[in-house]
């Protein structure tokens, strides 16, 4: 049995680092460009190290110590996790609709400020703290649904199998 995973093993690596560089390309393709400068990035990062423990992250994205053109991967990707459940908790009435951004906005230093300024006054939202405490048992109802529904797919009737075997000649 052992090395029967052991064999998969390599396997699954492979698929996981593909996995991983997917997601690296799909979020180099989202990073915005624009004229970046040290100190509008830092406010950005502060606010967004004050809005990542709410996220169950630590706070400790690194400050920039120099000007950029494109944002990098993986500040994309935590700008891009706030944007999503900001736009969510907008669309459930829960924040105000001028919370909301856009990652493609962000141009500029002015851009960057406005985001940092949008993410700070989230950051000490009590509505939007709410919301993040009741969409986690929400996307547990919502699984809990997926699964049943799962279950009762499993075996197929004798016709589907008919028509499986039908379609196949």
């Amino acid at each position: 049995m052992k090395e029967e995973m052991m064999e998969k093993m390599p396997g699954l690596e492979v698929e996981i680092q593909m996995a991983e560089e997917d997601d690296e390309q799909s979020f180099d393709g989202m990073a915005p460009e624009g004229q970046y400068s040290v100190k509008p990035l830092n406010n950005l990062v502060k606010a967004a190290n004050r809005l990542l423990p709410l996220f169950d992250q630590t706070p400790d994205y690194p400050a920039f110590s120099e000007d950029l053109t494109k944002l990098p991967t993986d500040f994309v990707r935590v700008l891009a996790m706030f944007e999503g459940a900001i736009s969510d908790a907008v669309e459930k009435d829960m924040v105000d609709e001028e919370m909301q951004f856009e990652l493609e906005d962000i141009t500029d230093d002015a851009m960057l400020n406005v985001v940092a300024g949008k993410v700070n006054s989230i950051a000490s939202s009590k509505d939007f703290k709410r919301y993040l405490k009741e969409v986690p048992s929400e996307m547990g109802e919502e699984m809990e649904m997926n699964e049943e529904v799962e279950t009762e797919d499993e075996e197929p009737t004798e016709e589907d199998v008919d028509t499986l075997f039908m379609e196949r000649m």
